[in-house]
């Protein structure tokens, strides 16, 4: 059954999902008595639960459709959420304990689940798990400690630095200057993500004024500004995945902003703790990216009119139809296995299958992640415009035209 089939059953009708409690941290929502279960390890409380708010809603609406549709094999589909919070260690050893060996899950998908400590917790279980941590570090971890039943559904951050600038190359904006000026905290993602964009720039023939790393706990933006509007870049990047802080960084630099400067927030502009200065109008003008997201076309409408029929909003860019997405991948691999405890053939179709999904064509590489490209699951550059973000490039393709903030000029 494809995407668009399983929406349009699901939006013959639609009931609420039923949270009960269970063990310690973890939560269920539980379907029928003859029952597959699966389990999500997702950060519900702590300093990324607005991100865990999307993965479980996005988990939840992929449940309840394919369980509207006759289920997987003819069996309903029960999920149980656990609590992660910080992702530390002992939290992704608990998460593994509890919806693994207490909880008899026979999969496991997440957003992002700890970025490595996940690896060590879920390795050894055997069990499928299906995450988008998208770190260089966490696919070696995958591969040198033989975690064969373990995929990653997106690129790494590499990949989406040297694709970032790309996009921005080919906006069709004529830059007054060759000079970028690069921000970035100190995590993996933020430094790999802005290393690889630089390099990018540098091919090119652009010079990098500035990259500089800034720490999280005490960052001053007056200096940091300061050594921007020195060098005057035609290009300003901040990858700093704290929307707050990233905020706060735009709003400094609006004061006296660089003229003729664009501006790009990278990541933090697609996650929803930064949708609401969004649609504030407080950051019109700013481009921003996400690793995937619902295509144009009947399917990603449907599942857009699907999400805002269940919840009463627009569903965020970033990580909705990729949860959606994760959850069906795994419910096809079980159809060609036959069945869903059968761990080895479930692996073992979803290494060979290529799944056409909300956000594109998922095949996973023998590094067991999905190179991003137009053929297969292609990044997206936005401009916030109307308190909204505007899709501007998908992969290579040119979906819109950017325009220069007032602010800017």
């Amino acid at each position: 059954m494809s995407v668009q089939s399983l929406l349009k059953n699901a939006a013959r009708g639609l009931a609420g999902v039923t949270l009960a409690a269970i063990v310690g941290a973890a939560t269920a929502v539980t379907a029928q008595a003859d029952t597959i279960k699966i389990g999500a390890p997702i950060p519900q409380t702590g300093p990324f639960a607005s991100d865990g708010g999307v993965m479980e809603k996005a988990i939840k609406l992929a449940v309840e459709d394919l369980n509207k549709a006759g289920g997987v094999l003819g069996q309903q589909v029960e999920v149980t959420f656990f609590d992660i919070g910080d992702l530390s260690p002992d939290k992704l050893q608990a998460a593994a304990a509890n919806l693994i060996d207490r909880g008899k899950s026979d999969f496991i998908v997440t957003g992002y689940g700890g970025f490595g400590p996940d690896i060590p917790a879920f390795c050894p279980q055997g069990v499928p798990f299906i995450h988008n941590d998208a770190f260089t570090s966490v696919v070696d971890m995958m591969n040198s400690m033989g975690c064969t039943s373990i995929f990653n559904a997106s690129d790494v951050e590499a990949s989406y630095g040297k694709v970032m600038f790309d996009q921005l190359n080919a906006l069709g904006h004529q830059f007054p200057n060759k000079k970028i000026a690069i921000v970035h905290g100190p995590y993996e993602w933020e430094s790999g993500l802005t290393k690889a964009m630089a390099d990018a720039a540098t091919a090119q023939g652009w010079e990098v004024v500035m990259n500089e790393e800034v720490p999280y706990e005490s960052v001053q933006w007056q200096g940091i500004l300061s050594k921007i509007r020195e060098a005057q870049p035609a290009l300003v990047h901040i990858e700093v995945l704290d929307a707050g802080l990233t905020y706060t960084f735009l709003q400094q630099y609006f004061d006296n902003p660089v003229k003729g400067a664009v501006v790009n927030a990278g990541y933090a502009a697609s996650v929803p703790a930064f949708g609401d200065v969004v649609a504030q109008g407080k950051v019109e003008g700013v481009l921003g990216m996400t690793l995937s997201a619902q295509l144009p076309g009947p399917e990603g409408d449907a599942f857009v009119k699907r999400w805002q029929a269940a919840y009463n909003e627009t569903p965020p860019w970033s990580l909705a139809a990729q949860l959606y997405d994760e959850v069906n991948m795994w419910a096809a691999a079980v159809k060609t296995a036959g069945s869903a405890s059968d761990h080895a053939a479930v692996v073992k179709a979803l290494k060979e299958m290529s799944f056409k999904g909300l956000t594109g064509t998922l095949k996973f590489d023998d590094k067991f992640k999905i190179p991003t490209s137009d053929a297969s699951q292609p990044a997206f550059l936005f401009q916030v415009r109307d308190k909204a973000l505007n899709p501007l490039m998908i992969g290579t393709r040119k979906t819109g035209d950017f325009t220069m903030p007032d602010w800017a000029k």
